[in-house]
């Protein structure tokens, strides 16, 4: 795992080797253990190494072929790496150490980038220089679990794990674009390309880019499309041995690693499913890491952690995160660059923190709700589609009984019947809807009329990138709960649940494996039948009935519940006081023109009782980004 940096310059203008090596300099975290850059001609890669596989100086990058014309750097772990060695190996290519990185190396030699990446199966950023060529590669993995960023500007690209990192690449710090804002208020993260910087863009997922370094000309080239498995004629039975052996396997690759290992444990069904098959086929059980909180028990799932350690008989290490967690919000802004409106950031933070003093490599559970179908929005999106949108809110219409028949409906949980009763309001409201539109009234942060209040810009490119997504999802002739899956995986998996996993265990230089992301694994789960990943009351039925032969019912039946933190609660106490000050009177009104009586109204509504606390957060994270950025 690493940072990688780089600079490609046209027209004749050198690259100097301090411009790398002060853009790795900013990189540190994600790799303390080593560095390195090579520079020629206009060009120059750089890195920062943090030691997983092979952790000799063998590993050192930018690594080089045999005469040093296909020199690479690279950030992530590709799992199939010992099965490409050995047929590169009997292709005649010869390995000097036993890092995965090599195998990109003589990957390319024999195969061509264009079909390398199409055999990686793993996480992955690198930048390939072919010096004979002269051309410079950049590819990410299908899933875009690690980050990579571009800024054109002055006759250049440069390239980077971190935005932070382009501070140091000859064309100034890159100044903050608060056009974002809209687009954050109504879905609470940034949709791609897009960032929060003028000019800097991520590289989307599953693209190779090709640069002509003598003209500066790209090519860039989708080399996967996400579709699912073709199930048809399979038994139930079959589906789910099936189920289990990609599980399985995908546990065991992601477990390989010269340094030690442990994984994230919630006590969710992920989790739990991570925590389980990590202990099986004799291995030993992994050691487990666990968030509570210590002044509420509202979001702590520590007991069920606990219940699922001790049935593998893993050693779990219990976390605690306290209320004036909250004060450390502007050092998460920080790492994550882009504002991200998820309490879980905070957790998180402190997890990978903790988890860190004892393991250098973490298995977390992200990608299994919408591989696997944790959502409820996925029963009622297909239940929308199938039944006819405008018949069922006809059906579920006040006049019809409609209040109470989607409140038996909605799966109650511990947050109260007025909650519920909203979110039953919420559900009928968007019934009549486009999907589409359907889809982002169900995220919706800020309504449009509350960000109109605010004085925030338009969200046009959020509602242009969803309607995007979804006019993709629907000429692959995917179904309504595949669509859903489909808009998932390319938008609030992409920009926000995995960009915060990469950039929170990154500052903390702890490496964090998805083994639900595996691509085989990921297909299966699209391909599913609607009845094998949503129900009415049960999300997962399939994972449920799986791991029934494997850990109790106090884990295989309960309800889902978010990674949630009492945030609500703690913007009330007295010592958050200075926070809603700061809220009214901050950066929001003072550097991004909100409305100071819009946001005085929001909290003086929340002291009332009502619970904004999910508002309130967001706006604290806008706050603290552009203190910090704008």
């Amino acid at each position: 795992m690493c940072g990688i940096v780089g600079i490609a310059r046209f027209g004749g203008k050198p690259v100097a080797p301090d411009e790398i090596d002060a853009m790795v300099a900013t990189l540190i975290h994600r790799g303390p253990d080593d560095s390195g850059r090579f520079v020629e001609a206009g060009v120059g890669i750089g890195m920062r190494r943090l030691s997983i596989i092979d952790v000799s100086p063998l590993g050192h990058q930018p690594m080089g072929n045999e005469d040093g014309a296909v020199q690479i750097v690279y950030n992530g772990e590709v799992y199939n790496f010992l099965d490409l060695r050995a047929e590169l190996v009997a292709a005649g290519h010869r390995f000097r150490s036993g890092t995965d990185t090599e195998v990109l190396v003589h990957g390319y030699e024999q195969w061509g980038a264009a079909a390398l990446v199409a055999r990686l199966e793993g996480m992955f950023a690198f930048a390939l220089l072919d010096r004979t060529r002269r051309r410079l590669f950049l590819g990410r993995d299908r899933f875009g679990i690690k980050p990579l960023y571009l800024r054109r500007a002055g006759g250049q690209l440069s390239f980077a794990s971190e935005v932070r990192a382009f501070a140091a690449d000859g064309q100034g710090r890159p100044a903050p674009d608060a056009s974002f804002v809209g687009s954050f208020l109504c879905l609470g993260y940034l949709p791609s390309p897009a960032t929060a910087f003028a000019g800097v863009t991520k590289l989307p997922p599953a693209t190779l880019l090709e640069i002509d370094l003598a003209s500066g000309a790209e090519t860039a080239q989708r080399y996967y499309e996400l579709a699912p498995a073709r199930l048809g004629g399979l038994s139930d039975d079959d589906v789910l041995e099936q189920l289990d052996q990609r599980l399985l396997a995908s546990v065991a690759g992601h477990l390989i690693a010269d340094v030690p290992t442990g994984v994230f444990l919630s006590g969710g069904l992920d989790s739990s499913a991570l925590t389980a098959y990590a202990a099986r086929d004799g291995r030993p059980p992994p050691r487990t890491f666990s968030i509570g909180f210590s002044a509420s028990d509202r979001g702590d799932e520590t007991a069920f952690a606990a219940a699922v350690a001790r049935q593998v008989g893993s050693d779990n290490v219990r976390i605690d995160l306290a209320p004036d967690a909250l004060g450390g919000l502007p050092e998460i802004v920080g790492a994550m660059e882009d504002p991200l409106a998820d309490s879980a950031a905070l957790p998180l933070w402190h997890l990978c923190k903790g988890t860190r003093a004892h393991v250098t490599v973490a298995l977390s559970g992200e990608g299994g709700d919408e591989v696997l179908g944790g959502y409820h929005r996925y029963f009622w999106g297909w239940l929308a589609e199938a039944s006819g949108a405008s018949a069922l809110a006809a059906a579920a219409s006040p006049a019809a009984g409609g209040a109470g028949f989607l409140e038996r409906l909605v799966p109650a949980r511990s947050k109260g019947a007025g909650n519920l009763a909203r979110r039953a309001a919420k559900l009928l409201d968007s019934l009549r809807l486009p999907e589409s539109a359907r889809y982002l009234r169900w995220f919706e942060l800020f309504a449009a009329d509350e960000r109109a209040a605010l004085g925030a810009p338009d969200a046009s490119a959020c509602h242009q990138r969803i309607d995007e997504l979804f006019d993709r999802a629907r000429a692959q002739g995917l179904d309504p709960v595949q669509r859903l899956q489909y808009v998932d995986f390319s938008s609030m998996l992409l920009d926000n649940l995995l960009l915060k996993a990469d950039k929170l265990s990154m500052a903390h230089s702890l490496e964090v494996r998805v083994p639900l992301l595996d691509r085989a694994l990921v297909e299966l789960g699209l391909g599913l039948s609607p009845r094998g990943k949503i129900g009415l009351r049960r999300d997962k039925p399939l994972l449920r009935r799986l791991l029934r032969r494997c850990l109790p019912p106090s884990v295989t039946e309960r309800p889902k519940r978010g990674f949630e933190i009492p945030v609500d609660r703690w913007l009330r106490e007295p010592a958050t006081e200075p926070m809603r000050r700061q809220l009214v009177g901050g950066a929001l009104v003072k550097r991004l023109g909100l409305s100071a009586a819009a946001l005085s109204t929001l909290v003086a509504r929340h002291l009332a009782g009502q619970d904004l606390g999910r508002k309130l957060f967001a706006l604290l994270t806008l706050d603290a980004w552009a203190e910090r950025f704008a």
